[in-house]
């Protein structure tokens, strides 16, 4: 299988609305290499940045992010002109050359939203022409069977929860693999994320089309239920597929998505079709 190159990664973006990709991989304390894209929605503000979907990916897999890594192309386009305290910051080329503000190369981590995660994770910001050589197009495909409810129950070991302590744990069977999600929450509430944006953000991100089913299992609640920003996004991206919701370790509920949301905002509403 071919290493992924940042050309990949960018045809691997949601985003029919803005048509504006944005790229990146974290790095983990275990080396493992995690990727992230922009996942736009119909509902604007329920749009996933791709340095949020590559952290969480991290976290969901039981892991610590490290250090984020840029593409050039990415960091040439200057958004809001600020600049990046280098005391926080390090920056380095393929070959490893420390570059410095203001030397012909835009600040990588000039980028609002991108300082705002390497500020709460304390990343390192790297800039490189092309990602490192491991491949990272099997990152979060799981072989366990998507019903085991074992599995659902053992992955609240990985939810981060330090506000609600509600865990909530996914597993997304897509076209090319099943992947596993669970809800991450972070001082700013509204920066966080379900178990179900979570597997959708991680399965977009590793290249999957279309979407088959999802489970759900949350231990603490007497009926799952997804939240409405978790059907608006299951709504787009997988309308004509079926949802089990796991209320205990016997019981489990099968909904088509599509009775989720009746009435739902459609890209029609917009004008633009994804």
């Amino acid at each position: 299988m071919n290493n992924l190159t940042w050309e990949v990664l960018e045809s691997r973006c949601y985003t029919p609305y803005s048509g504006k990709t944005d790229i990146c991989i974290i790095r983990g304390e275990s080396e493992t290499l995690y990727p992230g894209i922009r996942v736009e929605n119909v509902s604007f503000p329920l749009s996933i940045d791709a340095v949020q979907s590559a952290v969480f990916s991290c976290l969901s897999e039981g892991d610590s992010p490290r250090t984020l890594i840029l593409p050039v192309p990415h960091i040439a386009k200057r958004g809001d002109g600020g600049r990046t305290r280098e005391t926080k910051k390090t920056y380095e080329t393929d070959s490893d050359r420390k570059l410095k503000n203001g030397g012909g190369v835009p600040d990588p981590c000039h980028n609002q939203m991108v300082r705002y995660w390497c500020d709460v994770y304390d990343l390192p910001c790297i800039v490189r022409e092309q990602p490192a050589h491991e491949n990272c197009e099997q990152l979060f495909m799981t072989g366990e069977a998507v019903t085991d409810i074992d599995r659902l129950k053992k992955l609240t070991e990985r939810c981060v929860i330090p506000y609600s302590s509600f865990p909530v744990t996914a597993l997304l069977r897509a076209d090319n693999g099943i992947f596993s999600g669970v809800n991450i929450e972070t001082t700013d509430w509204q920066k966080g994320l379900c178990a179900e944006r979570v597997a959708i953000a991680k399965a977009k991100a590793s290249g999957a089309g279309t979407f088959q089913e999802i489970h759900v299992y949350a231990p603490q609640s007497d009926y799952v239920s997804p939240c409405g920003a978790c059907r608006q996004v299951l709504m787009e991206h997988m309308p004509d597929g079926v949802m089990y919701l796991h209320h205990s370790d016997t019981e489990c509920s099968r909904l088509s998505v599509s009775d989720l949301l009746p009435y739902q905002f459609k890209a029609g509403n917009l004008g633009h079709h994804p």
